[in-house]
């Protein structure tokens, strides 16, 4: 399932000039739609069986909106690696007949059907995208009024459920709000509602960053399927400036003191620290680099066709000179015939100089963030330097 098909009838561009990022919509399913099929009750008790995969990082229950303590439903299990915990059935099934709600998190991991939509989801926004499902029960509400802190797209599958969207929103948020007064904060600042609709199977929520929300079944039982989507925000750089700044001196260099010169030293120093830091702000080599993490977050998974197995296409290195050096100007490949671009794709460069050898399925599965035409154009480029020559080992 693309964007197209996840938000029909409302088309693509009209979503993301009007919608996206700014204002929340309710997308009733359009007659004939198989929206609602993505999950049903049969397919999430399949998934609950894959036992390996609810620990207390990926199952949760809440009674009365509050977190149910997972050494209430948790088993320890021991293994070859040691003792873990997962979720015991039964005891998830007793707090469910008492009320609580459910809420199974990264069903992508265990649902190939689910994992296709979060992909092309993360292709379509070049984001990290998590598929969550929630089951609760009429009258419940698992969750008091938050804001969440990436988009939302919420897939209703079974029943009916009530949700209200608040006029006001939290700009931006990256962190939720903490404390015993937080739900009090919340409450005062959400304002009126904005938004009372009532999802059906196949109809589609979508929710932006920190618009303050809640949500009641209004049917004996319901079940949707969340997509939370999280691109980069600004916050990255100060990851990635920070590791290319600490590669310089002058950042390593203990400051100034602060009582000498009445502080002018100091001034000085960090004007000058500021000025370079705004420099490689501007650089080509963040440019890359930021969007090798975009790239990152988009890759794509993939399902085997088991007992289907590809021709390797094999690459030996020669013995040509040649480097990757990582410049302010941007990733470059170094050889006798002079200096070239990478761009991005210099970590596949880097590693395909590194090897004895080297397939073309290997660089596909070792650097998924890339576009699988890139790859090939890149070792197209290595053979055409004489770095690597095409060659067939005995296996």
């Amino acid at each position: 399932m693309e964007l197209a098909e996840l938000i029909a009838p409302l088309a693509p561009e009209h979503f993301l000039a009007d919608y996206w990022g700014r204002k929340p919509v309710h997308i009733p399913a359009p007659a004939g739609s198989g929206r609602a099929a993505v999950i049903g009750w049969e397919r999430l008790n399949q998934l609950l069986g894959v036992r390996t995969h609810w620990g207390p990082e990926h199952i949760k229950l809440l009674l009365n909106s509050a977190p149910v303590a997972p050494d209430f439903y948790m088993d320890a299990v021991p293994g070859r690696g040691g003792t873990r915990r997962f979720a015991d059935p039964a005891k998830i099934e007793m707090f469910l007949a008492m009320g609580a709600s459910l809420v199974a998190d990264a069903v992508e991991q265990v649902a190939p059907e689910v994992r296709a939509l979060t992909d092309a989801l993360a292709r379509q926004f070049s984001a990290r995208v998590e598929a969550n499902l929630y089951c609760s029960f009429q009258g419940i509400q698992a969750f008091a009024s938050h804001c969440d802190l990436h988009e939302v797209f919420a897939i209703h599958c079974v029943g009916e459920k009530r949700w209200r969207i608040y006029a006001n929103r939290a700009e931006n948020p990256l962190e939720p709000l903490t404390g015993d007064d937080a739900q009090a904060r919340i409450d005062a600042a959400k304002g009126p509602v904005l938004m009372d609709v009532t999802l059906r199977p196949g109809d589609v929520l979508y929710i932006p960053r920190g618009y303050f929300h809640d949500a009641l079944a209004s049917s004996t039982e319901s079940l949707h399927l969340t997509l939370g989507i999280t691109p980069h925000s600004g916050k990255l750089l100060f990851e990635l400036l920070q590791d290319m700044a600490l590669r310089e001196p002058a950042f390593r260099a203990y400051l100034a003191d602060a009582r000498i010169e009445g502080g002018q030293a100091l001034a000085g120093q960090l004007a000058a620290l500021g000025a370079r830091l705004s420099e490689l702000a501007r650089s080509r080599a963040l440019l890359e680099e930021v969007t090798l993490r975009q790239r990152q977050l988009a890759a794509p998974g993939r399902d085997l066709a088991l007992p289907e197995r590809p021709m390797l296409d094999f690459y030996a290195r020669t013995d040509r000179a040649a480097s990757v050096a990582w410049l302010e100007t941007g990733a470059t490949l170094r050889t006798g015939a002079g200096d070239q671009l990478l761009g991005p794709i210099a970590d596949a460069a880097d590693y395909a100089l590194s090897r004895p050898a080297v397939s073309v399925q290997e660089l596909r599965a070792r650097f998924a963030h890339h576009p699988e035409a890139e790859i090939g154009a890149l070792l197209a480029q290595l053979v055409r330097l004489g770095l690597l020559q095409p060659y067939r080992p005995e296996l």
